[in-house]
């Protein structure tokens, strides 16, 4: 979409009309295990609470008599126009227990919306597997841990499969999920390790995803991984400014906000309280991905005007994927598309370029 008006919002024959509609659906399909492994945080899920709640407290400065009819959701992001300012988050892990597809699917659907993904190491389904159901130029995730030579192997790998950028996650030691645990959730065995197989790589940096036995990473670590990295880094997880200063010293080629969804530890701010901070200490020209309470058209247009370039969806695609399997992804993607859409026109913005503090009360 970029130009064409919404003019069927209310009699559309689309099984789903609405997000919330699709989350009712995916609660239906899921079993509580299920459900709760997508919508579970850490500790008291305050940072999980916090993530929505700070956008609800944003308010929009709507003037009179400046709407735009019309408005071009579209945008420019690391060489690529996408439809609007979105991505597929790399929410790997358990997504085959919302759609056995799992990200063959949303891959798909971010292809036929014209987005881009971000495929996780902890996928169903090898990297190759992926960029191949999908047929697009994608971006890949992997964990900084273990051995560095371990971690570079596998960034030789995804630019080999045609993946142009490469979003490095960290994390220190188990997540306290308590939902999880009261559940005992485990993952099917050969179900979040694709990348992992016989031949594909070295056991012991399974082992090490898992296990996390192996002493952590400092920066020392990180930037040898970078250097040696045969595409553009992009570092997830930052959410201060001296944060985004060390990664970019460090030698990332952008930045990543994001506390997770909530999901790594509990009482972190919430993320689009960072994203102010990550964009004054960057400056303008450097590329941030943000993602952690995105529900909404309106809060992809939050994000975007408070600094990011574009979001990364997860959970909300996460209910697509178990509301309708590949379908129920694209409908996700494409409905946050004509929410952002309608929130451009509203604020008198013509383009994703229009967005700014200035949008705000």
């Amino acid at each position: 979409m970029s130009t064409t008006p919404i003019d069927n919002r209310y009699a559309t024959t689309q099984r789903f009309t609405t997000n919330t509609g699709i989350r009712r659906a995916a609660r239906q399909n899921c079993s509580d295990e299920v459900w709760n492994y997508l919508n579970c945080g850490t500790g008291d899920e305050v940072t999980l609470r916090a993530n929505t709640a700070d956008f609800d407290k944003l308010q929009w400065n709507t003037p009179l008599f400046a709407g735009v009819a019309h408005p071009d959701t579209t945008t420019e992001f690391l060489g690529h126009r996408l439809s609007f300012p979105a991505l597929i988050a790399p929410f790997g892990g358990g997504e085959y227990m919302l759609d056995a597809e799992g990200h063959r699917a949303t891959g798909r659907a971010a292809r036929d919306v014209g987005i881009r993904q971000i495929v996780p190491v902890a996928a169903a389904h090898t990297l190759e597997d992926i960029a191949q159901a999908t047929g697009v130029a994608q971006m890949f995730q992997i964990t900084f841990v273990g051995d560095v030579g371990a971690v570079v192997d596998m960034m030789h790998r995804a630019k080999a499969a045609g993946y142009e950028q490469i979003v490095a996650t960290y994390s220190p030691i188990r997540q306290w999920r308590e939902r999880m645990m009261e559940d005992r959730t485990r993952f099917a065995a050969g179900k979040s390790d694709a990348n992992f197989g016989p031949g594909l790589s070295d056991p012991a940096a399974l082992h090490e995803q898992l296990a996390f036995t192996r002493p952590r990473w400092g920066w020392a670590e990180a930037r040898e991984a970078i250097a040696r990295a045969p595409l553009p880094i992009i570092v997830k997880g930052v959410m201060t400014a001296d944060e985004a200063k060390q990664s970019l010293d460090a030698g990332a080629a952008g930045l990543y906000v994001s506390n997770y969804g909530g999901r790594s530890i509990d009482r972190q701010r919430s993320a689009i309280s960072a994203l102010p901070h990550v964009r004054a200490a960057a400056g303008q020209n450097v590329p941030i991905i943000f993602d952690s309470g995105i529900r909404r058209g309106s809060d992809i247009a939050a994000a975007v005007a408070l600094g990011a370039n574009v979001v990364a969806l997860g959970r909300a695609v996460g209910y697509g994927l178990a509301a309708d399997g590949e379908a129920g992804a694209r409908r996700v993607l494409e409905l946050l598309r004509d929410e952002y859409w309608t929130t451009l026109g509203h604020l008198g913005c013509a383009t994703t370029a229009d967005l700014g503090p200035a949008c705000f009360l």
